[in-house]
Order: C-alpha cells, then sequence, then structure tokens
C-alpha cells in the first residue's frame, strides 16, 4: 500500500522529521520535494522499520522504529527489477541513516524497508515494495 507524498528539503529535514515523527508519534512536516515511505509492515503497531526516499536529493533513509536490537535495511531496486540492493542502518533505535544515490530524472524505482542483523546480515520480515520516483 503507498502512503501519501511527504515533502521535505533536504538530507537533514528527513532525518529530524523522521526522528521527530518517531518522537511524537505523527508524520514527517510539510515542505518541497517528494518524498516516498515504505514500512515493513502494514500494521502500524506491528512497524519496526521504515524507508524513505526523497526525490529531489535522490536520498534513501532507513529509520529503526523500535527497541527490539535488531537493525534495518533499506532497500531498492529499479521497477521490478530482480538485482535488489540493500543499505544496512545499525545506530540503533529512532536514528536515521541516510545514503546519496544517484538516479536519472524520472527513473521509477521501488522501496522497502527491512530488518536486518549485523552489516553481514541477510534483510528478513521485509515489507512490500513501494514505488517511487526520481
Amino acid at each position: 500500500m503507498r502512503t501519501p507524498h511527504r515533502r521535505l528539503t533536504s538530507v537533514l529535514g528527513i532525518a529530524a522529521a523522521s526522528a521527530s515523527a518517531l518522537a511524537l508519534g505523527i508524520a514527517p512536516a510539510q515542505a518541497a520535494g517528494e518524498v516516498y515511505e515504505a514500512s515493513n509492515s502494514i500494521i502500524s503497531s506491528n512497524v519496526t522499520a521504515k524507508t524513505y526516499f526523497a526525490a529531489d536529493d535522490e536520498i534513501l533513509t532507513a529509520l529503526d522504529m523500535k527497541k527490539d536490537g535488531h537493525g534495518t535495511a533499506a532497500q531498492w531496486r529499479y521497477n521490478s527489477s530482480s538485482a535488489t540492493h540493500s543499505y544496512y542502518n545499525g545506530y540503533g533505535y529512532a536514528v536515521a541513516h541516510d545514503w546519496n544515490l544517484s538516479f536519472a530524472e524520472g527513473t521509477t524505482l521501488q522501496i522497502r524497508a527491512c530488518l536486518q542483523e549485523g552489516s553481514d546480515g541477510t534483510p528478513y520480515s521485509c515489507g512490500g515494495w513501494e514505488y517511487a520516483k526520481a
């Protein structure tokens, strides 16, 4: 299920808004640029990881949503491709980690959020793929 587009202005805006949203239990603030969101569960009480993609700066963000000792992984792939790119965030609960990616303008991709144990671990408990556009 695709969530409504959110707007943010910068990489720091994504991290700050994500942390604030987590602490306050609200969605990130509205600003300029499309931001896409994916979580590892469609049931809000089961969400333990979130992934965001900010189209303007092409920033992928992984956010750990629960104090459970598990790391998170943000994944992306080109639209319906079998090649999945995975980025591990082991910084802990409520800490967002960003990666600056580069895509051609208008590229359609898919993102999802997963759990992962360590940088050499395999992502698991992944949510569904959500569409995003660079």
